[in-house]
């Protein structure tokens, strides 16, 4: 009985020390995903593909993931300014953290290039992005 709540407790802890970076990769999917003004199908399905091959969703639910993913895309669609605003302060905090900051880029990456060419607005996103994160577009240059 012990073993079992040490390990709920041990998972508990878990899942508080990576929700800000599950809110910042939801923060990077929403806006590399309104880039070009559509969150089509393709975009969902990518950011869900390839959500469900990170270790961090060994501590969340993908369901949860993904809310959060729409209800940062409602936002933008309700106030692109205010939401914008407030999704770059969960992805700003990693700025200092490169190892992170490369997997948000990276997030970006695959959500700006799942449809197929790159619009200019989602080449602008990507770049802005980039810089956020304190990282060098060309870093990961989009192809």
């Amino acid at each position: 009985m012990a073993e079992g709540f040490l390990q709920a407790v041990r998972r508990e802890v878990e899942r508080l020390q990576h929700r800000g970076f599950l809110e910042a990769l939801m923060a990077v999917a929403a806006l590399a995903a309104m880039a070009d003004g559509d969150y089509g199908i393709a975009e969902k399905y990518r950011a869900e593909a390839l959500l469900s091959e990170l270790p961090i969703f060994d501590v969340f639910d993908l369901r949860e993931a993904m809310e959060i993913l729409d209800e940062d895309v409602f936002a933008l669609r309700s106030d692109r300014v205010a939401a914008t605003r407030r999704l770059e302060n969960r992805v700003a905090g990693y700025a200092g953290s490169p190892d992170r900051a490369r997997t948000l880029l990276r997030a970006a990456h695959a959500v700006i290039t799942c449809d197929g060419a790159t619009t200019a607005a989602e080449q602008a996103e990507f770049e802005r992005l980039a810089r956020l994160l304190g990282l060098e577009p060309d870093d990961l240059a989009l192809a």
